[in-house]
């Protein structure tokens, strides 16, 4: 953890068999040299968009078209990456996959 903050993260948070480092774009080279110099293993490196707030999908009618629309948008072709803020439930989750 320390070698990440030093180098430059601004947030650490344990995923269970991971941790996600976030710093900003402008320091991810800085971050993951530290890293690597430090033999420290990771999985990638990459610059994404996370949300600021969250949007709670409360019906699983909601979930449903928002996941679809989520895979129209990422099986388009000319769409490279697809961002979303919404928090689907775990129990609605459920409902939808079922």
């Amino acid at each position: 953890m320390e070698v990440a903050l030093d180098a430059g993260a601004e947030d650490l948070v344990d995923e269970g068999d991971t941790w996600r480092v976030t710093c900003p774009p402008s320091d991810i080279a800085t971050v993951r040299g530290a890293l690597e110099e430090h033999a420290i293993p990771f999985d990638s490196a990459d610059v994404t968009m996370l949300p600021t707030s969250t949007v709670e999908l409360a019906t699983a009618d909601e979930a449903k078209a928002v996941l679809r629309l989520i895979d129209l948008l990422d099986d388009h072709d000319d769409v490279q990456d697809v961002y979303a803020n919404f928090d689907i439930p775990d129990e609605i989750l459920q409902t939808v996959d079922a």
